[in-house]
């Protein structure tokens, strides 16, 4: 009778209709701008309403009852994750000429926007997506409220409670000695004049109210209110402004997260050029706990393919941007969003637009298809913000759409767009020919404009005939050489599928974890069953299947930042992937080193004997004099760091200078080592002892 009720447990956990785990690299995500898509309860569109969507800073009457009505419309394009603008309860005033139609004006962090509907709302959408297997994704703003010096001015609320605003808060605020920042719930510091270091994290953006993240409420009160959602059953968040928040502060939040379920968070680090300089060395920082938006390769991309440009040039940008990821396929890339101009308003032609998507949906990383995106959806009136917010025109029967539709099946069916890497054939100003290779699967990507085009290139596929999934070019191969008539102004992609006898890794979701946490591995023939190795010791399997595998992430003793992942089945071994480790539960912690330890000049860094402070940390100085950064911490732990000093992407320089260190809410850094105080042990070390202790009871009871 178990086993009976076991094997129909797990039947019900992978039935049709019931979304049990999601492999985020296989799928492709639909941004839709929630008060922009579709009216679906006329009741709730006032106040600031304008019926006849003239006004782009007012309502328009989008809603999630809406979104649920078209659902069916939104799975028709190959979708599997649905990405909302923040739905959070907005201000219910006007701001300057605006409404917060946008839902980046929060007020109340615990409860649903009215224009938008409400907590039963929103969860009905989240089983209504489910049943169609696919997921819901939430926009979420944790580095401010809402307008500072207008509106509600910085107006703060616990699920209808007020509990400040900005000068209300002002007159609380006191100066950090150590940072010599002005702070209480909110930062009190100005504007951001000058976008880097300390001045970028604790300053206002565009005059809205900057929370203070380490201050304790508001730490737990923006966890509790992420975790709403989670219960909710999100599979992610889209987390907005990133960069202006401390990378310590978002891994001990994303930490609280990952806690509860294996989901796929991705930061906003708004860069618009990839460049080797201190922004986007933290770029790639920032992206080693969660993956970020390809905001550095939009504008290339628009350009090359709108505009004119060299695909060559392209190709070696694009690999550049890749270089630096540990899991390039994590990248989340879009053509158009809402901060953005869309395509079409910068370059009305179709045929680039059509590469340009063919392109998104074949790149390594998660493609992005902003609302509209399938039915040329444009504005009239203007280009950027908020003209690239019209209401939404719904068609899935034209020729976007349908490539959209085709390469999100061929994401599906062969691995190599998910989890492949990225090798360029050949390419000069108007060709480009690039491959993606995952084991025994292949993917062959073709651009070409101006003119038709006879391409020979070397390709190691087995010889015969292939069909591009797209327009039905054919091409040929013979002995490793591919011959192909390649139209003008196409992207062909041609798809191979060979046999992977050994098992492979794609996919690590979440890459960042602590002891306890739930990961998702993807990849190939991972066959019936086997075991997960983290770290040297073997993980706790929680799900099985020949494409994807779920286990536990075990205690693993290390000082090292990143752990290796291997699986094991039917005597062979994967390769091996890395998770980002965490030692315990974290906490966001101010470190601060007296200045008086300090004998050197430049830019200062730490590392530390801990997994958490094990890779390079820049740290800032303080008008007072002191050094400090914000770092996560595990809840417990001493430890020591040694100073450096060094530029981003250069050698760093070691001063020969130890420090030490004991986990709080503000660790001053000392130059003696503190105690091991005799209760602090490794619980791995006490599971072994109370382990012990029961086989001697156990042993003892024998006799």
């Amino acid at each position: 009778m178990r086993k009976v009720l076991a094997v129909l447990f797990i039947f019900i956990l992978l039935a049709p209709g019931v979304l049990a785990y999601q492999i985020p690299e296989k799928g492709v995500i639909y941004q839709i701008m929630v008060d922009r898509f579709y009216d679906g309860n006329q009741s709730n569109d006032r106040p600031f309403y304008d019926p006849d969507h003239r006004d782009y800073y007012l309502y328009w009457g989008g809603d999630l009852q809406g979104i649920t009505e078209k659902l069916d419309y939104i799975k028709s394009l190959g979708v599997s994750m649905i990405w909302l603008s923040p739905i959070n309860d907005n201000i219910n005033r006007m701001a300057g000429i605006s409404a917060p139609y946008h839902g980046y004006w929060t007020h109340d962090y615990k409860r649903i926007e009215e224009h938008f509907g409400n907590w039963k709302t929103f969860e009905r959408l989240v089983e209504e997506a489910k049943k169609r297997n696919m997921c819901i994704i939430v926009g979420f703003v944790p580095n401010h409220s809402n307008p500072e010096d207008d509106g509600e001015f910085g107006s703060l609320y616990d699920n209808g409670t007020k509990i400040t605003d900005f000068f209300r808060d002002e007159k609380n605020a006191t100066v950090n000695p150590y940072t010599g920042s002005l702070e209480y719930i909110y930062h009190h510091n100005g504007n951001v004049k000058n976008y880097y270091g300390w001045e970028m994290k604790s300053k206002s953006i565009f005059g809205l109210a900057d929370f203070n993240q380490l201050n304790p409420w508001v730490d737990s009160y923006l966890k509790e209110s992420l975790n709403l959602f989670i219960k909710a059953g999100v599979c992610g968040f889209r987390m907005d402004a990133v960069k202006h928040m401390d990378l310590g502060w978002l891994t001990n939040f994303y930490a609280y997260a990952y806690r509860r379920a294996p989901l796929l968070i991705y930061g906003e680090y708004y860069r618009l050029k990839y460049a080797e300089d201190a922004d986007m060395y933290d770029f790639y920082r920032y992206s080693n706990i969660s993956p970020l938006l390809s905001i550095p390769i939009r504008d290339r991309i628009v350009s090359t393919l709108g505009f004119g440009g060299s695909f060559a040039e392209l190709a070696d940008y694009l690999h550049e941007y890749y270089a630096h990821f540990v899991y390039p396929n994590k990248a989340v890339n879009f053509i158009d969003n809402h901060d953005l101009p869309r395509f079409l308003s910068e370059s009305p032609g179709r045929e680039g637009y059509h590469m340009a998507l063919g392109l998104l949906m074949t790149l390594p990383g998660i493609p992005v298809i902003y609302y509209g995106d399938e039915s040329y959806l444009v504005s009239r009136e203007g280009k950027g913000d908020p003209y690239n917010r019209p209401m939404m025109v719904f068609n899935n029967t034209t020729e976007a759409a349908r490539i959209i539709r085709t390469l999100a099946e061929l994401r599906k069916e062969n691995n190599a767009l998910a989890y492949g890497d990225f090798r360029d054939i050949y390419k000069s100003y108007t060709t480009w020919a690039f491959e993606r290779s995952f084991g025994g699967e292949r993917v062959l990507v073709v651009l070409n404009k101006r003119e038709d085009r006879a391409l020979e290139i070397p390709l190691n596929w087995s010889d015969g005939a292939y069909r591009d999934v797209l327009y039905g070019v054919e091409m040929s191969v013979k002995d490793g050489k591919a011959t192909l008539e390649a139209p003008k102004n196409r992207i062909l992609v041609f798809s191979f599928k060979g046999r992977q006898e050994k098992p492979l890794i794609g996919s690590v979701t979440p890459y960042l974890a602590q002891p306890g946490d739930k990961i998702i591995l993807g990849g190939v023939a991972f066959g019936k069953g086997g075991k997960v190795t983290v770290g040297g010791r073997d993980a706790r399997v929680l799900e099985w299947s020949d494409g994807m595998v779920v286990f536990e992430m075990p205690e693993i003793r290390t000082k090292e930042a990143w752990v290796n992942v291997t699986v094991e089945s039917g005597g062979k071994r994967s390769n091996a992937v890395r998770i980002r480790y965490l030692s315990g539960e974290q906490r966001a912690a101010l470190l601060v080193v007296n200045g008086s330890y300090v004998n050197a000049t430049g830019q200062l860094w730490i590392k530390g004997d801990i997994p958490e402070l094990a890779e390079p940390i820049p740290l800032y100085k303080s008008p007072t004099g002191y050094y400090f950064q914000v770092v996560s911490l595990p809840v417990e732990a001493t430890f020591e760091v040694q100073l450096y000093r060094g530029s981003p992407w250069g050698e760093l320089e070691p001063l020969n200078v130890t420090l030490y260190g004991k986990s709080n809410g503000t660790v001053i850094l000392r130059n003696r080592p503190y105690p091991r105080e005799k209760h602090e042990y490794r619980p791995v070390y006490g599971a072994i002892a109370v382990l012990g202790l029961i086989l001697i009871l156990l042993s003892f009871r024998r006799r």
